[in-house]
């Protein structure tokens, strides 16, 4: 009697994992193959080598694409999710990173980085810094990517 309760559990184990996994890449499909497209639609306007992509869903929802032009030159294009409208900036033309997280760090009582990201709201390319400040509160800050212009930012309880 236990052998065939550990088998049953067994095979329930296996096709619940098995559901699992098929409903995920079902669900996971159609954003690949999104992202394919705007991939194709980047290699063919702008870019010659793509070697990174990051999707971002603020106000709108853009594709990021860093890349080569055909120049060696690296630069970065905000794709919208529909096609209609792409900007592009080269990598030298903004800050970095590592200054966003600085200025975010001036401006609010960091505790720790969370994720930082390039998006594009109001017509223009921004970083989104998500952080936890000392409160323990989610932070969300939006600046330019030109030169760190503050543009909003958002705090939230997390309890």
């Amino acid at each position: 009697m236990k052998k065939w309760l550990i088998i049953i559990f067994v095979l329930v184990t296996v096709l619940l994992t098995g559901a699992g996994v098929y409903a995920y890449q079902t669900i996971r499909e159609p954003l690949l193959h999104e992202l394919e497209q705007a991939e194709h639609f980047v290699r063919g306007q702008v870019l010659q080598t793509v070697y990174d992509v990051s999707y971002y869903h603020g106000t709108e929802t853009y594709y990021v694409f860093f890349g080569l032009t055909e120049d060696e030159e690296d630069t970065i294009v905000w794709v919208s999710e529909d096609f209609s409208a792409y900007h592009t900036e080269k990598v030298s033309e903004g800050i970095t990173k590592e200054e966003a997280i600085a200025i975010v760090k001036q401006q609010d009582r960091v505790k720790r980085i969370q994720s930082v990201k390039l998006g594009y709201e109001r017509n223009l390319p921004v970083y989104e810094v998500t952080y936890l400040n000392e409160d323990n509160r989610k932070g969300y800050y939006y600046l330019t990517f030109e030169d760190g212009t503050f543009m909003k930012r958002y705090v939230l309880r997390t309890e």
